[in-house]
């Protein structure tokens, strides 16, 4: 497969429980990777780890950049994403966790 492409419109479905799922972006774009990291803390870059603050303000960019639906009425909106539960919230952030690390680039890549 070359890697001089286009990015993908395809979405995959990610499970959270028997009956309810996300919809999510399978690839992203250079410019999408870019706001991505540039919403990475500093201090997880410097120290390895980052503030709850940073960690849920990244979550929440994390998923207005990739779910695209989800098992539930109505759109996916930020909005909608922090008035679930905990436990629906915190799955979600799992599984996206999960599947933001497999759009990021290999070493290899990297280089």
């Amino acid at each position: 497969m070359s890697i001089l492409r286009k990015v993908s419109v395809e979405t995959k479905q990610i499970s959270l429980d028997d009956t309810d799922f996300i919809v999510v972006k399978t690839d992203i774009s250079k410019r999408e990777f870019n706001i991505l990291a540039g919403k990475m803390p500093q201090t997880a870059t410097a120290t390895g780890g980052m503030s709850l603050t940073e960690a849920l303000d990244f979550q929440t960019y994390l998923f207005s950049a990739l779910v695209v639906e989800w098992s539930l009425d109505g759109a996916p909106t930020v909005e909608a994403y922090e008035g679930l539960s905990a436990v629906a919230g915190n799955a979600i952030d799992e599984k996206l966790a999960l599947h933001f690390e497999t759009l990021l680039p290999s070493s290899a890549e990297g280089k």
